[in-house]
């Protein structure tokens, strides 16, 4: 007994000193929440910011959806006005790990559903633009949920809801500012 003590004291000594080798990851369906979760608090914040004294405020209404556990960024939403002409656009900051052909898709509740291209991407993130057109705007106004969808690498369509609720008091905010 003791010389096989012997024999495998050094082996398992090895083996203990040997990095832990990575495990596989298991994807779970993320349960994303806004950054924000409190009760009362409107899930979409307005930020404005200037690149200088003698510049206009750049304002927008966004909302950040994280991961639960571990407060890893999901998806932002963003809707920014152009102070030239007043125009609303669209912003999806996106995660990693998507199949970019297939860009992203978004839907009000379970009206039509309409595909962008995903235009960039960067150490954050990939990233899609779409202006909004007046009617989309009224209809996100009077919904529910803005369904964000994109398909994994693995081709696995994953949807994340975002809530609407707060967006037409965030939008009058940004429209009141001048």
């Amino acid at each position: 007994m003791w010389l096989l003590l012997a024999v495998a004291g050094p082996v398992l000594a090895e083996d203990a000193a040997k990095p832990a080798q990575p495990q596989p990851v298991q994807t779970k369906p993320v349960q994303p929440k806004p950054a924000d979760a409190s009760a009362n608090a409107n899930p979409w914040a307005v930020n404005c910011s200037s690149g200088s004294a003698n510049t206009e405020l750049q304002c927008q209404v966004s909302q950040n959806l994280t991961e639960a556990k571990t407060g890893q960024r999901v998806l932002t939403v963003t809707v920014r006005r152009d102070n030239s002409n007043g125009s609303l656009a669209m912003l999806l900051a996106l995660p990693h790990g998507l199949f970019l052909p297939s860009g992203a898709t978004y839907q009000v509740d379970q009206g039509s559903k309409t595909t962008i291209a995903i235009q960039t991407s960067d150490q954050n993130g990939a990233y899609a633009a779409t202006p909004l057109s007046p009617d989309l705007v009224k209809t996100m106004k009077s919904g529910t949920n803005l369904n964000i969808g994109m398909e994994s690498v693995t081709r696995k369509p994953v949807t994340i809801p975002v809530t609407l609720a707060g967006f037409t008091a965030a939008l009058a905010k940004l429209e009141s500012i001048k």
